[in-house]
């Protein structure tokens, strides 16, 4: 976006360049943006998706620097992600247990049924 400085304070008292296309300063319309984006979250969202599909060499470069400059940040996620990775590793255990112990009932029922099944035919008599 092209943009020019006057040196003169915006109406919100910022001395920042203004933006040609309609003259608003910068400072005002990166805070104008921020509140839109909190305001509307699953939009900025869905614009964040499509643009990062559309740019993928830019999105992983963008990454890339970003995971670059805040490796301090990247750290502390990662050790949240660990303690959660653990925890879920936790809860497919259990649910791998519990499946499996459903599955086991279920033959189980099923080898009883065919039983009572094949018991009941023998009994018939033509």
């Amino acid at each position: 976006m092209p943009r020019y400085f006057t040196g003169k304070p915006c109406r919100c008292g910022h001395i920042a360049e203004r933006r040609v296309s309609h003259g608003e300063c910068v400072e005002c319309h990166y805070r104008r943006r921020l509140a839109w984006r909190a305001a509307n979250p699953e939009r900025e969202r869905k614009h964040q998706l499509a643009w990062r599909a559309a740019n993928p060499e830019k999105a992983r470069e963008y990454r890339r620097r970003w995971r670059a400059a805040n490796k301090d940040k990247r750290a502390g996620h990662e050790e949240r992600l660990t303690k959660r990775a653990a925890a879920q590793l936790r809860r497919d255990r259990i649910n791998k247990r519990q499946a499996a112990a459903q599955r086991k009932a279920a033959r189980a029922a099923s080898e009883l049924n065919a039983g009572i099944a094949g018991a009941s035919e023998g009994n018939h008599q033509i």
